[in-house]
């Protein structure tokens, strides 16, 4: 008998075609579309995330062979996804021969669109049939300035009379704000971008000063009020609105970190300097901790005892938010220090521990650090109050979507099933690679 890891897929069409879709594997998406009048009659239905058609789904993974797929199947290169806070088009998220392959196609790019691929000609020619689409919205409400990749397409843009501040529908983010995401766009670094943005008057928040080493910006900021320096990204103020989702910052700089350590991590020493003065013993121990600095947590600590006792709750949280971002010396500082590893996370899943937010971001040394200091407080089995699942089942969904390319989740589901955590038939449902599912197919052999 065959084990459940090698078994024939057991899933219907729709369910494969989506699954050949998120494993980005062209050969398997062609015999589902070839085999299913269903999962061809779905190829243009909203059914991926935010309600995106695959089209949509794929045009940003630089895959030729996936958009011929789809395309050869009856994929309609105009179709946009669902999303409520503004359709994306494919031609959103592409760029370089995936681009030139849906334009051939049929593609029509909007004004959005020939922003992101940097054509100028177009974008022009756009903008003088119709002068009012500098401000149309793309996909999550973004304008055209939104998508822009140089310097050109952004003078092009304002001389037009584009909004420098206008806000996203979704993220409630301008374009600065929004241009902190990806390290290299098609002629220019998008930080190059933020930075000419705010050359050309787009407003300074405290976030975009630490991560351009705006230092004067910085500095004034803070003399204001120095309360600046507790803000974090994803939380209040940049935290979740409903409808709406968190700020953009969540992406593009990083979850549940304070100004301080958006500048450590933006390598901006200069501005970091220029606001540690103004910093209380907490921001400044959680800046040690995030930078995995020992001798300069101990020295805060002792300094001010009771510190760790006394945190607030979102300074409590700190841990848990550190082994979200799998930063395994900060977790291991933290848990020396005294944190308590069973406070929940502040954002993504809800509800999770450290060792959930570790299992499923595949930190081995995270979670190694956390089962070596667990003191009877953090239980591999504790189940989270928004999913109900434990550390291994958010392992199991982290192998499939958590998409960090430094990510070891056989290793870690290893640990976590030689520390005793239960495993379930449904895990092989929700668990990524063949080598993940082999592992769990074992434990649930050894089980039975």
């Amino acid at each position: 008998m065959k084990d459940a890891a090698s078994a024939p897929d057991p899933l219907p069409p729709i369910e494969r075609f989506k699954h050949a879709v998120h494993r980005g594997d062209a050969t398997a998406l062609r015999t589902v579309l070839a085999d299913s009048d269903d999962a061809r009659a779905a190829i243009n239905e909203p059914i991926f995330d935010f309600a995106a058609p695959a089209l949509v789904a794929v045009a940003g993974k630089e895959d030729v062979a996936l958009v011929d797929t789809l395309l050869e199947f009856g994929a309609d290169p105009n179709r946009r996804s669902d999303w409520w806070a503004g359709g994306f088009h494919p031609l959103h998220a592409a760029l370089g021969d995936v681009a030139d392959r849906l334009l051939a196609a049929g593609a029509v790019p909007d004004a959005c669109a020939a922003a992101r691929l940097d054509r100028v000609d177009l974008l022009s020619e756009i903008l003088r049939d119709d002068p009012s689409r500098v401000h149309e919205r793309g996909g999550d409400g973004q304008t055209p300035l939104h998508f822009a990749r140089s310097r050109r397409v952004v003078d092009l843009l304002l001389e037009a009379g584009a909004d420098i501040d206008a806000l996203d529908n979704d993220h409630r983010s301008t374009p600065a704000q929004w241009m902190l995401d990806d390290t290299d766009g098609p002629e220019e670094s998008r930080t190059r971008i933020a930075r000419y943005l705010v050359e050309r008057g787009a407003t300074v928040d405290i976030f975009l000063a630490a991560a351009l080493g705006l230092t004067d910006a910085a500095r004034a900021l803070v003399e204001a009020d120095p309360s600046v320096l507790s803000l974090r990204t994803s939380q209040g103020e940049y935290g979740e609105k409903p409808p709406s989702s968190y700020h953009i910052y969540q992406w593009t700089i990083g979850p549940n970190l304070t100004p301080l350590q958006v500048a450590a991590r933006f390598r901006r020493f200069e501005t970091l300097q220029a606001m540690e003065p103004f910093a209380s013993p907490v921001e400044r121990l959680l800046l040690a901790c995030h930078r995995g600095q020992p001798k300069v947590a101990r020295a805060i600590v002792e300094k001010f005892p009771g510190i760790v006792e006394g945190l607030g709750p979102n300074d409590r949280r700190a841990l848990t938010d550190e082994a979200w971002a799998a930063n395994a010396p900060a977790v291991e500082l933290m848990l020396e220090l005294g944190f308590d590893p069973s406070v929940p996370s502040s954002s993504g899943p809800t509800g999770g521990t450290a060792l959930h937010c570790a299992a499923w971001e595949g930190s081995i040394d995270c979670v190694a650090a956390l089962l070596r200091h667990q003191s009877g407080r953090v239980l591999i089995e504790v189940r989270e109050t928004t999913y109900n699942g434990t550390p291994l089942s958010w392992c199991c969904h982290g192998s499939a979507n958590c998409g960090n390319p430094d990510a070891d989740h056989t290793g870690v589901a290893k640990l976590l099933l030689a520390a005793g955590a239960t495993v379930g038939p449904e895990m092989l449902e929700w668990g990524g690679s063949d080598e993940f599912r082999a592992v769990i197919a074992a434990a649930l052999k050894t089980n039975n």
